[in-house]
């Protein structure tokens, strides 16, 4: 099955219905969405876009159409797509439209002129695709290629050959981008639900969640795809009300933000069958406060990675509450396997490397051999989470590889210090890491943002506290007080390379 076969499904069996709403800004049918591909993959084509070349797309949420229509012209035209994350920074970008080597550039709104002047600094530019108000020498307009002929078109391509760069976010060096096949991409259970619905959610399309596990996931399901494009929280909760959703979708992150902005309170939310929460872990608090405003909801905790594909493990319905911290156990299909540094399985409920088996074939890293020598090996992504699985075959992470701090020689991993500051009332967000120590080699840091009001804890107050729950080494010996959040990637991950740098150049407040 190739990508654009599962849009040609939808547009037949759902032509009139609303595929893609973005809030406060245009929609389009499911017929409308095969369509207007069908037309700008005839004008790449006629451009001059080769199969396999590379169609790197740059382009905000509020653009969200040209996103999606672009995604699958891409492929309907033999092409590749490549996501590229506007937040990333001018080193970042022209690293991915080198190693890539795209061949066309889509953008539009404020990005027009950052992508104009980063695409000069490449060896090879790519040619512009952009809103006809902005085309210049050489640009292609984006209404022209609309325009054209509308009626079925792809050119031939097997289920074997790639489909996506997708880029890593790169917090230890430049963005990795991980290739991945039709096939690939196209593994999945899922079926379409007759009756419609909406799905909620404020997911950047460009990164690997928010192009396959949003806009694919909700195509699949045939339900409408309504983008907020920008998560505020008590916007999402009014659209709640408003939009009455039956699917919510949200990082950890969104979720503490909702809880703690109490924007839910009144709110009916009566509609919510299903939440979806993926790519990090959720804090245990986050699970409680969910069920108290969602109670009529299943909670689904998602856990993959872009180098697997998709969903590797998914929480059971009814089993959140239940098991805290758990992010569920392997899709069919899928096995999950926890090896230590020299690759031997280890013990149940023994911390190690979780490691995946796809049976879609291995993705790997676009034009870089030795670092997919080093994630994929004998057939196992080796993902650089630590964690562990239970007698009953749920996974738990306790952290990254990278993060995991190491305490005169005791392993401490940052999660499990991280959910107990989360149960203190007054903490609205929380992250530790590893400071150097001379005598110790690394020493426990917590990073806290207090919530509005809240009076300020001295370093010896908090571990009194956590001492009932957290052994003594694991205490933290630093203590962070911030007043702005923190700093988090694209996905809504907290950025602890950055918080690193913050601290490494500042007094730390305790």
């Amino acid at each position: 099955m190739l990508i654009p076969d599962e849009l040609r499904d939808r547009a037949e069996r759902f032509p009139d219905r609303v595929a893609v709403d973005i809030v406060d800004g245009p929609s389009f049918t499911y017929a409308e969405w095969d369509r207007r591909s069908n037309a700008v993959a005839r004008g790449l084509v006629d451009a001059g876009l080769a199969r396999g070349e590379r169609v790197a797309l740059f382009l905000e949420n509020e653009y969200a159409l040209h996103f999606q229509t672009g995604y699958f012209a891409a492929h309907k035209a033999g092409g590749v797509s490549v996501p590229i994350n506007p937040r990333y920074a001018e080193r970042e970008v022209t690293h991915i439209l080198d190693n890539s080597g795209a061949r066309f550039l889509v953008t539009a709104g404020e990005q027009v002129g950052r992508a104009r002047a980063l695409a000069r600094q490449v060896a090879v530019p790519p040619t512009l695709v952009v809103p006809a108000a902005d085309a210049g020498p050489g640009e292609l307009a984006w209404e022209t290629l609309l325009g054209g002929d509308e009626s079925p078109f792809q050119v031939e391509v097997s289920a074997d050959d790639l489909a996506d760069i997708l880029y890593t976010s790169g917090t230890t060096g430049l963005p990795k981008g991980v290739a991945s096949t039709h096939q690939n991409a196209t593994f999945h259970g899922l079926r379409p639900i007759r009756k419609g619905g909406r799905f909620l959610h404020s997911i950047p399309l460009s990164t690997f969640f928010g192009s396959h596990g949003t806009q694919l996931f909700a195509l699949r399901l045939g339900l409408t795809n309504v983008v907020l494009p920008r998560f505020d929280a008590h916007r999402f909760a009014q659209l709640i009300a408003e939009r009455r959703p039956s699917w919510v979708v949200m990082v950890p992150s969104h979720v503490m933000l909702l809880l703690e902005s109490g924007a839910l309170e009144g709110v009916d939310t009566s509609s919510v069958s299903t939440i979806l929460y993926a790519s990090a872990p959720m804090p245990a608090g986050g699970v409680r406060g969910l069920a108290e405003v969602f109670p009529d909801a299943l909670q689904l905790n998602g856990y993959g990675l872009t180098e697997g594909g998709g969903s590797a493990c998914m929480m059971p319905p009814g089993e959140a509450l239940k098991r805290p911290g758990s992010v569920g156990q392997p899709m069919p299909g899928i096995t999950v396997r926890i090896v230590d540094e020299r690759g031997d399985e280890v013990a149940t409920g023994e911390i190690g490397e979780v490691t995946l088996k796809i049976p879609t074939g291995e993705r790997y890293y676009f034009g870089d051999p030795d670092a997919t020598a080093a994630t994929w090996r004998d057939g196992w992504v080796h993902s650089g989470d630590l964690g562990y699985v239970d007698a009953d075959g749920y996974l738990y992470l306790a952290d990254r590889k990278k993060d995991m701090i190491i305490r005169g020689g005791y392993n401490i991993y940052c999660i499990e210090v991280e959910d107990a500051l989360y149960e203190l009332p007054e903490v609205a967000e929380a992250a530790v890491v590893g400071v150097p120590h001379g005598v110790l080699g690394e020493d426990v840091c917590a990073v806290v943002r207090l919530r509005d009001g809240a009076a300020a804890p001295s370093l010896d107050d908090v571990r009194a506290r956590l001492g009932s729950r957290l052994a003594d080494y694991k205490l933290p010996r630093q203590l962070v007080l911030r007043d702005a959040p923190l700093p988090r990637s694209g996905m809504g991950k907290v950025d602890k390379k950055a918080l690193r740098a913050e601290m490494a150049s500042s007094t730390p407040r305790t």
